[in-house]
């Protein structure tokens, strides 16, 4: 060899040794790295890559009511489970075996009457001009019961037999997210319909990418959505929200089922919130959607403490990446939600829905509400809506029935922002109106229909702390509170009632440009501010207003909370409109003691005559008298005093003018039997393109007062929107506070004081 070709093979193994040298460097600093600086952060993805985590939800907490006589809890809402019914074609043996087992037990004859109707109601619409008239007869001919029963079996047995399913359902309860989510794939064979997603496989051309896209959103593996697409194998739900009963004879019909021909049928229980009291007080309440989300009243405002925490479940994984339970596991446990337990006395709350829901009939009223309190501590006794909703039904308010319109009707709905959505005014003085919807059938045909509670979502709403009013003659006793409290006027006080009291003087028209006058346009000479009171004076309260003027007058409005929300424990509370007084025109003086061109909420005005009747304190008006918490913990509400308004003073002669009001004055229909109270009524006009309209359907009627007047235990706020039967407050929601305020003597067993 010579020394050419020997230095060459030299270098050659010199290179490759330096080089398998800086290799060896490399892996032992990138090992050192992995091992040593990078240990945790690798270990945390392999423990990552085989541990998960399975989500334990939490239980919601209930929303408890008691009765102050036996002082028992009642949950007005809580939760439940109910069994689903569902079965598996594919292993059924005897199709028709189960079902004549089963029909009997599920079959609900309300339930297929109501679909026998909406079947007649689609129809009709689009009916062939060539039919005859008994072909048409025979079409919308309603089913016999007899015809529904045995139709619902043979339904049955048609889908016991689907080895094959024409329609799937995939998923129930989505989310609204996830549902757009789906809608933007823009896949053929899919239906979304109440947050339920369904597949057509026939109409699904590649049913492999369709699964794929869409196992995602639905959490179900893309393998087992190819499977469940092909209609293999998949669960056909029969019936769901099975009654108790029902269930325990279905588990005892598979259960003795010893010759296995029930193989396929089975059920499981499904977690629902139930509000065992149905109607009671809901507009408090609220009600929580398929989201398991509160909305409205208690369930909205303190959604999160009821809602609790959600656990986690480690778990290990197995090969392919499943969550397995066996071996090690560890457990954080779910932090159940808070009970809340109410100021609302069940007995107090049901008796007055009771008399409200009477009444409003009674008065032909659109709505009406009522808050009762007790002023001593703020604490709220009742808060009643009329008409309300079902809040296991929520959904029912957007329930429609279609309505007949004349041709001429038709030509004078009023259109809304909404295509095909309009107005109908069912009075064109007082403005009354209702939504009325339109649909076309394919042959452009109209049919028309309305909200069947006239109200629709509406309902969900507490008017009690939602909808400012103008408060009429209740506001007249807030108004001489301040002018008693300041010294302005006495109850004996004198002034000359002649006549009209021009207000607002024009220097060019050398006249007023407005007239105060009262609402019955009699005039009393001499008088008084108790008659001022008891007779519903405007002039009166023209003459106080002046006493006052407007810079004091604001404030004890300021003082008497009218300008702030009292923040009772529920969402969506306003504020009443209220302008600030150096903006106030000598007309606006004049008629904001008397309770015109401003607005309040009732929340407002039964804190105010809280203050009133205790002595002169604003409290703080509350709803939850106490929180039980996951860890057997309490947090209890202390009543609370806001600030004092009026002198104790003032507050009796005030309350002596009230009761004057209901023995000798225009309240006499709010009297009680054997008792004393104290009280005033209301009426306001509604308006028209702003101008102020009167009369039976055109008026607000109110009417507030306590007692017993030794030591009121209770404050009544009554309310009716637009009564027909009167348009005085007077007439109508005197005789509700006075069948309201004798029952809460009884039941709180006050002695008779008269």
């Amino acid at each position: 060899m010579n020394s050419k070709y020997q230095k060459y093979i030299t270098n050659r193994i010199t290179i490759f040794l330096v080089g398998s040298g800086l290799i060896t460097a490399i892996l032992l600093a990138k090992l050192f790295q992995l091992q040593i600086i990078q240990h945790d952060y690798y270990q945390q993805i392999a423990t990552t890559s085989q541990y998960g985590f399975i989500e334990l939800p939490a239980q919601r907490g209930e929303i408890i009511i008691k009765d102050y006589h036996s002082n028992e809890e009642f949950s007005i809402a809580t939760n439940t489970t109910l069994n689903l019914l569902y079965a598996d074609p594919v292993i059924i043996k005897d199709p028709v075996y189960i079902a004549d087992k089963i029909a009997p037990l599920i079959f609900s004859i309300e339930e297929e009457r109501a679909a026998d109707n909406e079947r007649i109601k689609e129809l009709s619409k689009n009916l062939s001009t060539e039919l005859t008239e008994e072909e048409i007869n025979k079409i919308l001919t309603p089913l016999t019961d007899i015809e529904l029963e045995t139709q619902f079996k043979q339904v049955l047995i048609e889908r016991l037999s689907e080895k094959h399913r024409k329609k799937i359902l995939l998923v129930t309860d989505m989310k609204e997210t996830e549902i757009k989510a789906i809608q933007k794939l823009n896949l053929s064979g899919l239906e979304i319909e109440d947050k339920s997603v369904s597949a057509y496989p026939s109409q699904i051309s590649q049913i492999a990418k369709t699964a794929e896209k869409l196992a995602p959103h639905l959490l179900i593996p893309s393998k087992k959505l190819e499977k469940i697409l092909k209609g293999e194998n998949r669960y056909v739900i029969l019936k769901r929200k099975l009654d108790p009963k029902i269930s325990d004879q279905i588990s005892k019909l598979i259960k003795d089922d010893k010759n296995d021909q029930l193989t396929g049928l089975a059920m499981k229980e499904e977690y629902f919130r139930y509000y065992p009291e149905g109607k009671l007080a809901a507009n408090v309440i609220g009600y929580v959607n398929h989201e398991n989300i509160g909305q409205y009243g208690i369930e909205s405002t303190f959604n999160t403490p009821l809602a609790g925490i959600s656990g986690k479940l480690q778990t290990k994984k197995d090969s392919v990446g499943r969550q397995i339970t066996v071996g090690e596991s560890n457990l954080q446990a779910a932090v159940d939600g808070d009970n809340i337990i109410l100021t609302i006395d069940r007995s107090v709350q049901l008796y007055t829905e009771k008399i409200l829901e009477e009444d409003t009939k009674n008065f032909r009223a659109d709505s009406g509400q009522v808050i009762i309190m007790d002023p001593r501590t703020g604490k709220v006794l009742a808060m009643a809506n009329y008409p309300s909703f079902d809040p296991n039904n929520y959904g029912e308010v957007f329930k429609k029935i279609e309505i007949n319109l004349t041709p001429e009707e038709i030509k004078n709905l009023y259109p809304t922002k909404d295509k095909d959505i309009y107005y109908f005014y069912t009075n064109e003085i007082t403005m009354d109106k209702y939504i009325v919807f339109e649909t076309k059938d394919k042959n452009g045909i109209s049919s028309y229909s309305r909200y069947e509670n006239f109200q629709g979502p509406e309902a969900y709403h507490n008017k009690i702390i939602s909808w400012p009013y103008e408060p009429g003659s209740v506001f007249k006793t807030i108004a001489m509170s301040a002018a008693l409290d300041d010294g302005d006027v006495t109850p004996n006080t004198t002034y000359n009632d002649t006549g009209p009291v021009g207000v607002d003087w024009n220097i060019y028209k050398q006249a007023y440009d407005y007239e105060i006058k009262n609402s019955t346009n009699k005039y009393w000479g001499l008088t008084n501010m108790k008659t001022v009171i008891a007779k519903s004076l405007n002039t009166g309260m023209t003459f106080v207003a002046k006493k006052m003027g407007p810079a004091l007058f604001y404030s004890y409005l300021k003082k008497f909370g009218f300008l702030d929300r009292t923040d009772i424990e529920l969402e969506n509370e306003v504020v009443g409109k209220i302008e600030y007084f150096e903006d106030w025109t000598e007309s606006e003086l004049a008629t904001h003691a008397f309770g015109q061109g401003l607005t309040v909420t009732m929340m407002q005005m039964a804190s105010a005559y809280s203050a009133i009747a205790n002595g002169g304190i604003l409290m703080q008006p509350y709803l939850v008298e106490e929180t039980r918490h996951d860890n057997s913990t309490v947090t209890k509400t202390e009543p609370k005093e806001i600030r004092r308004v009026i002198s104790e003073d003032t507050s009796s002669k005030m309350t002596a003018m009230l009761v004057n009001t209901i023995e000798s004055g225009e309240g006499k229909k709010g009297s009680v039997n054997n008792h004393f109270t104290a009280g005033k009524t209301g009426t306001s006009q509604t308006y028209k393109y702003g101008k102020a309209i009167g009369g039976p359907g055109n008026t607000i009627g109110t009417f507030a007062g306590f007692g017993p007047i030794d030591d009121p235990q209770f404050i009544i706020i009554v309310k009716y929107d637009r009564p027909r039967s009167s348009e005085w407050g007077s007439s109508t929601a005197a005789e509700t506070f006075s069948k309201i305020a004798d029952y809460l003597f009884g039941y709180y067993g006050l002695p008779p004081d008269k």
